[in-house]
């Protein structure tokens, strides 16, 4: 007997009407699913849309993009599946291509066991199906038996500075040799009391940019200043800065924890931050320049080194754009934006930010939903914002990537959002709102599932 899918048929008179501002659709079937996520917590919310990417929902008037790989395997199953029952009008109606992607899912997550239920199922629906179901479980036991003898980043972590132009502009003014000298004496220092704290098999690994401390076991370790050296010349190459200048005071601090207690206890011990769901933080300090990014690998499947990887790079990003020009704070909306880019840039296809900030993005153009004064707000975005924000900052750097950088040196010169889109961009808020939304509906399809 199979067991009950977790959701209930909806059907909606107007979707767009359940957020605010949005214009009214004729009626739409939906369903509510809840999406429980890896790192803690879960939102309940009906679906508006899927892809092999991820899904949207709308929770208390508000859209939220969740990628596939950010559930929990169970709940990502169930949300899927009913997307696709929603999709084909019924249980019955699911093809065997909908088991066979289902069973595609459960691979990534290292449940081969969970997979070949669906396989099965899509088996029964598809003989022909039997050939790709054995070539996907032969292609995912060489995957699991190169992960365990090679380094889990291999294909994230590129030389940069290979592709980068022989001339740079803009490069960050040297900074006296005294001060990097003394900033770099306290840090070790601070190291030392990090290793006091939390135990001698807390090590130091150290990069031309980059002082790496970590509890990693010793065959991934020396793979962490790689990564962190391949987003340095990325974010270089965006800004048009030399990779052997030093954006950073000194070297800047890095902390990667396998341990969750060692990383809540840092949180608490030395940022006074509980960190109870989070696997990244950047601390930024505007007064004088200090920053340091610190953050868990919560377990060993390919997924959590893909994770893992992501919110390196998103809260490197952070402590490279605080260091860059000025020490000043640029609003939320563009730092967060840029972050989530420059992970899809640096990862590839091992970081589904860039999709799921496409899916979302079309769904703002095609329901007209509003962004919330997300552009002009001075607080903290929300973190299903992000998606949002990502999607704005790629349509600028698409427009014009030399005006993105001049936009944000405007903002790191202490202009406002307005002030520094019609100093590099000749825009106005409204505008760049107008444009973006333009720019989603193309390829976008026309009707919900």
């Amino acid at each position: 007997m199979k067991a009950a899918l977790p959701f209930r048929r909806t059907i909606l008179s107007g979707l767009a009407m359940l957020c605010a501002g949005g214009t009214a659709h004729a009626q739409t079937p939906t369903v509510s699913v809840q999406i429980r996520l890896r790192t803690g917590g879960e939102v309940t919310g009906l679906i508006v849309d899927h892809d092999d990417h991820g899904i949207v929902i709308v929770r208390d008037k508000m859209p939220y993009v969740f990628a596939w790989r950010e559930m929990e395997l169970a709940s990502a199953l169930a949300a899927r599946r009913a997307a696709l029952v929603l999709l084909r009008g019924g249980e019955d109606q699911l093809t065997g291509e909908d088991w066979f992607a289902m069973g595609l899912m459960a691979l990534r997550w290292d449940r081969n066991d969970v997979a070949g239920g669906q396989f099965r199922e899509a088996e029964k629906r598809d003989k022909q199906l039997k050939a790709r179901v054995r070539e996907a479980l032969e292609e995912y036991r060489r995957r699991k038996q190169a992960r365990a003898a090679e380094d889990p980043f291999e294909d994230a972590v590129n030389d940069e500075r290979e592709n980068q132009a022989s001339e740079w502009a803009d490069a960050v003014p040297e900074r006296p040799a005294d001060i990097e000298a003394q900033l770099s004496d306290a840090y070790h220092t601070f190291g030392a009391k990090v290793q006091e704290v939390l135990g001698k098999d807390v090590v130091l690994l150290e990069s031309e940019h980059f002082l790496v401390w970590t509890d990693w076991e010793g065959k991934l370790r020396d793979q962490l200043p790689r990564l962190c050296e391949s987003m340095y010349a990325a974010l270089s190459e965006q800004f048009g800065i030399a990779p052997d200048e030093q954006v950073f005071a000194a070297k800047c601090p890095v902390f990667c924890f396998r341990s969750k207690a060692k990383f809540r206890k840092f949180a608490r011990y030395f940022d006074g931050y509980e960190a109870v769901s989070a696997t990244g933080y950047t601390r930024s300090i505007e007064r004088h320049g200090h920053v340091h990014v610190v953050l868990l690998r919560p377990g060993k499947s390919e997924i959590d080194f893909d994770q893992f990887a992501c919110t390196l790079v998103h809260e490197g990003s952070h402590a490279f754009v605080h260091r860059l020009y000025t020490h000043r704070l640029i609003p939320h909306w563009v730092n967060e934006g840029l972050a989530e880019l420059m992970a899809e840039r640096v990862l590839g296809e091992r970081c589904d930010v860039g999709e799921t900030a496409d899916l979302l993005a079309r769904q703002y153009a095609r329901y007209d939903w509003k962004l919330d004064g997300l552009l002009q707000s001075a607080s903290p975005l929300e973190v299903h914002q992000y998606p949002a924000a990502h999607s704005i900052v790629a349509y600028l750097q698409s427009r014009d990537r030399a005006k993105f950088v001049e936009f944000v040196r405007r903002l790191k010169d202490g202009r406002s959002s307005s002030e520094a889109l019609a100093d590099a961009y000749g825009l106005s808020i409204e505008e760049l709102d107008r444009g973006w939304r333009e720019a989603s509906t193309l390829g976008a399809p026309k009707e919900l599932p």
